[in-house]
């Protein structure tokens, strides 16, 4: 089902497109999307037997709606609803609902040039590297700025990520998970959030999945913040600002956190600028 549509890409409506959008999205945009191609986004190249052209597509699909309409109406290509039968590792079908949009042909080439840069997961590098047929450079982890780190963060977190508030009787914790089978993109993600940002996180190790190419082990980035322990209490109050996180769901639950924290005075005795 076809929600939003936009007209199809011609020369001409390109030019126009890349001339207005090169001007209108900053380093901090290509930083926020690369956090969400790094945990849900894809990148693809196929021959298309009807057309017997070959296709590229950047695209993400989810089962939210909010950041794939974000997508949509920021670059601009159609938003579509489907639903399909599927099936887990361990046999348990059930019917997918996802929204997706995507961006082909030379929207997409532009759209993965300007992304890869900030793309930290190597897998997701070398998929886009495929698509584009070479590979462009990335961004030094030394030539990050908080701001950007603080963005692309915001967003795997969303893409691969969970948030939860802990209650007790007189005091309200909050703590983020983000989920990889690549340890190394985890440590990357460490590396580059302790110098940039001052993050105190770890990586540890959850356990096993099955996935249709076999067993997989289950790695957690985790970040913390409480009243006794505040010292990422600067990162989460970031992530609640405007435009950082792009999905309401999980926003409200840190919100929930930073409201308290606020309301109760807690604060660093120096606090981060970012």
């Amino acid at each position: 089902m076809i929600i939003n549509k936009y007209p199809r890409q011609s020369k001409k409506r390109n030019e126009e497109f890349f001339n207005r959008k090169d001007q209108e999205l900053t380093n901090l945009d290509w930083a926020k999307w690369a956090g969400w191609f790094d945990t849900d986004g894809c990148f693809s190249k196929h021959y298309n037997k009807t057309t017997k052209r070959w296709q590229i597509l950047s695209a993400l699909k989810l089962r939210d709606k909010q950041p794939v309409d974000l997508f949509s109406k920021t670059f601009e290509t159609s938003l579509v609803y489907v639903e399909f039968p599927t099936e887990t590792p361990n046999g348990h079908k059930y019917i997918a609902k996802v929204y997706q949009s995507g961006c082909t042909s030379a929207k997409a080439t532009w759209f993965t040039e300007n992304i890869f840069p900030y793309l930290i997961k190597e897998e997701k590098r070398d998929f886009a590297a495929k698509l584009l047929g070479y590979r462009p450079e990335s961004k030094d982890f030394t030539t990050w700025t908080p701001a950007e780190v603080t963005q692309y963060l915001a967003t795997a977190i969303e893409g691969d990520g969970y948030v939860r508030c802990f209650h007790n009787k007189h005091t309200i914790s909050v703590a983020v998970e983000v989920c990889s089978s690549d340890e190394q993109y985890l440590y990357n993600i460490i590396h580059l959030t302790a110098n940039k940002l001052g993050l105190h996180s770890k990586v540890i190790k959850k356990g096993f999945y099955h996935t249709k190419k076999g067993k997989r082990t289950r790695f957690m980035l985790y970040i913390s913040c409480s009243e006794t322990y505040p010292d990422n209490l600067t990162f989460f109050k970031n992530l609640v600002k405007d435009n950082v996180m792009t999905l309401d769901r999980k926003k409200e639950i840190v919100q929930e956190f930073v409201t308290w924290m606020n309301s109760n005075k807690v604060s660093l005795k120096t606090e981060m600028r970012v």
